[in-house]
C-alpha cells in the first residue's frame, strides 16, 4: 500500500467535504439520518459505538439523541492515547460530552467504560471509503486499534456523503473493512 497516496486522498475528500455549503450538507444529513434509524443495523443493535460528529463529518448528534431517546446503550470514543487508543464510555444525554483529544467531543470523566465485547454496533467516522466496505480514517490508527477487539458478529457501519465513497481505496491487509455504509 501507498501511504503517499492514502495521504493524497484523504486531503483531497476532506478540502471537497470543507468547501460543501451548510444547506446541501443539513439536507444531507437529514436523508444518512433517515436511512440510519430506518436501517437493520440499527433497529438491531442494542449497544451503539459511535464517533461524535467534528467539523464537516456527517452530523451523528442527531443519531446519538434519537438511541438514546429509544432506549439503545450508547458508547462514544474517547481517546486515552496515542499509544493506548481510544475506548468506549456509555452516555446517557449529550451534556456528558467535553472537549477531549483535538476538541472532539468525549465522554466525560464520570461516564462508565464498555467493554468492546459487549458493542453490537460501530458507526465508523473516515475521510473516503470504497463500495468492497475499504476505509481511508483521519492517520491516527484509533480504529485499527479498537476494531479488532469487537465480537466477530458486531457490525461495522460507515456514515458518509456520496463524493466521499470511491471506486477504490487502498488498504492494508490489517484494515477492518465496513460491512456497509449509509450515504445522502
Amino acid at each position: 500500500m501507498d501511504f503517499e497516496s492514502k495521504k493524497l486522498i484523504r486531503k483531497h475528500i476532506l478540502e471537497i467535504r470543507d468547501r460543501q455549503n451548510l444547506e446541501d450538507r443539513a439536507r444531507w444529513d437529514d436523508a444518512i439520518f433517515l436511512k440510519f434509524i430506518g436501517s437493520e443495523y440499527y433497529k438491531n443493535a442494542g449497544v451503539i459505538f459511535i464517533f461524535v460528529s467534528f467539523r464537516s463529518e456527517v452530523d451523528t448528534r442527531r443519531v446519538i439523541k434519537k438511541a438514546l431517546e429509544d432506549g439503545k446503550t450508547v458508547c462514544v470514543p474517547r481517546v486515552i492515547s496515542k499509544d493506548a487508543g481510544m475506548k468506549a464510555f456509555r452516555i446517557n444525554n449529550i451534556e456528558e460530552l467535553k472537549p477531549g483529544y483535538y476538541g472532539v467531543l468525549e465522554p466525560s470523566p464520570e461516564c462508565e467504560e464498555v467493554p468492546e465485547d459487549e458493542i453490537d454496533l460501530v458507526v465508523m467516522p473516515g475521510a473516503a471509503f470504497d463500495r468492497k466496505g475499504g476505509r481511508i480514517g483521519y492517520g491516527g490508527g484509533f480504529y485499527d486499534k479498537f476494531l479488532p477487539g469487537l465480537r466477530h458478529d458486531a457490525k461495522k457501519i460507515a456514515l458518509a456523503y456520496d463524493f466521499q465513497v470511491l471506486e477504490h481505496v487502498p488498504t492494508d491487509e490489517h484494515d477492518i473493512k465496513a460491512d456497509g455504509i449509509i450515504t445522502n
